[in-house]
């Protein structure tokens, strides 16, 4: 696991318990049987990641990295919008008939601005001042340009970073106005760590701090069951790992303030024992439904969606009075708190690897390309590599695919 798991489970769970829904307003997400995509959401998060300590990836569930610094690289490094460009096809459903996004992302970074030391356009203007001027507070890029909005395929969720650097270390805050937490939730933080991690190597520096502010934060009502499997699965494990905790190999490894925090942790999970499985087996349970909405129209199997069997928002409610669900949430805020735990449970850091003799940050090279046939596939010469990323070891495995809502 990472630090990351835990603030992303620390987000959810304040969407399940704060949360707004938007049952009875208009919404343009339609899911793929044309029904509309509702969800549950809170105002301003702000999620913080020490980049020096670890490579924020969850690995609650999988995660493709690859595909996410790709990504990247095609907005802030080929600096495109052309759908052609990119090794995936998140982007095929937004292109136009010249297969390009419009004025969009990458299109943005390319435009260039006249200051006093010459014509930059947004991500050179970065580097330069990173370069020649570290200490200067308006490091900043915008994606969002209300008089191109109409000619962008979609409009930017994430739209804004500012740059600091202190003590030579690289900072960014980066600011998102809409987030699908399930589906999205670790691949917009891995791509900007992704970047400040390039940004610090090609510039002399350290990554520093990730400041992620979500303006939106929210739930699809579909995802529910999968976010409750995905947290009563972790706080499971984190009870049956305490069950077998034997305290005094624990006090060598922490301060004694810590330990002290530690064992109080440690009396308060085993103090009330909490079956997380009755729970669990109908989220599942509810999972396999939700698969079987977007099967095809024709497919026997295809079931059409009824209020009446998953009220989503009723579900939520429940599911949040559950002492299943109290249990969840001081197991996340407990671990959110106290980072020494991770280490003290086994849980491994996962840390980004950069290939070392990229001195330019126009030379690192994707972990994706096309090949001879344009078929996608891992770049052998790729600049990136994460070790200590053991989703397969450590991931939930849910029962059918997260639905996409578009």
């Amino acid at each position: 696991m990472s630090r990351a798991d835990w603030i992303y489970l620390k987000t959810t769970n304040r969407i399940l318990k704060e949360g707004a829904w938007d049952t009875n307003e208009v919404v343009r997400p339609k899911w793929a049987d044309g029904t509309p995509a509702h969800s549950v959401k809170v105002f301003a998060v702000n999620n913080v990641y020490n980049l020096a300590e670890e490579f924020p990836i969850v690995t609650l569930r999988y995660t493709n990295w690859k595909a996410a610094i790709d990504e990247i690289l095609w907005i802030w490094q080929l600096k495109s919008n052309d759908v052609n460009k990119l090794n995936s096809h998140i982007w095929d459903q937004w292109a136009d008939e010249n297969g390009t996004i419009g004025k969009a992302y990458g299109w943005q970074v390319a435009q260039k601005s006249i200051y006093k030391d010459g014509e930059f356009d947004q991500i050179d203007r970065v580097i330069w001042y990173l370069k020649h001027q570290p200490a200067f507070r308006s490091m900043v890029t915008e994606l969002f340009v209300h008089k191109d909005l109409h000619e962008m395929g979609l409009y930017p969720c994430v739209h804004g970073m500012q740059f600091d650097v202190t003590d030579g270390k690289l900072n960014l805050f980066l600011n998102q106005r809409s987030n699908d937490t399930l589906a999205a939730g670790s691949w917009n933080v891995v791509q900007y760590a992704g970047l400040v991690y390039m940004l610090a190597q090609t510039c002399n520096l350290k990554p520093g701090i990730l400041s992620h502010m979500i303006v939106n934060s929210h739930i699809y009502d579909r995802h529910i069951p999968f976010i409750v499997d995905i947290t009563f699965s972790r706080a499971q494990l984190i009870a049956q790992l305490m069950e077998k905790i034997d305290l005094s190999t624990v006090k060598e490894k922490l301060t004694a303030e810590e330990y002290t925090a530690f064992e109080n942790f440690y009396n308060e999970v085993n103090k009330t024992k909490v079956d997380f499985s009755i729970e669990l087996e109908r989220a599942r349970q509810f999972e396999e439904v939700i698969g079987k909405l977007d099967l095809p129209k024709d497919s026997p199997e295809r079931y059409h969606f009824d209020p009446k069997i998953i009220n989503f928002e009723k579900y939520t409610k429940q599911i949040v009075s559950t002492d299943e669900f109290k249990k969840a949430d001081m197991i996340v805020e407990t671990m959110v708190n106290h980072p020494k735990f991770d280490s003290v449970l086994g849980f491994a850091t996962p840390k980004l690897i950069l290939d070392k003799n990229v001195t330019d940050f126009y030379d690192f090279k994707s972990p994706k390309m096309k090949d001879i046939n344009g078929k996608i596939v891992d770049n052998p010469e790729s600049s990136f590599k994460v070790e200590n990323y053991n989703y397969e070891q450590e991931g939930v495995k849910l029962k059918a695919k997260v639905p996409v809502a578009e």
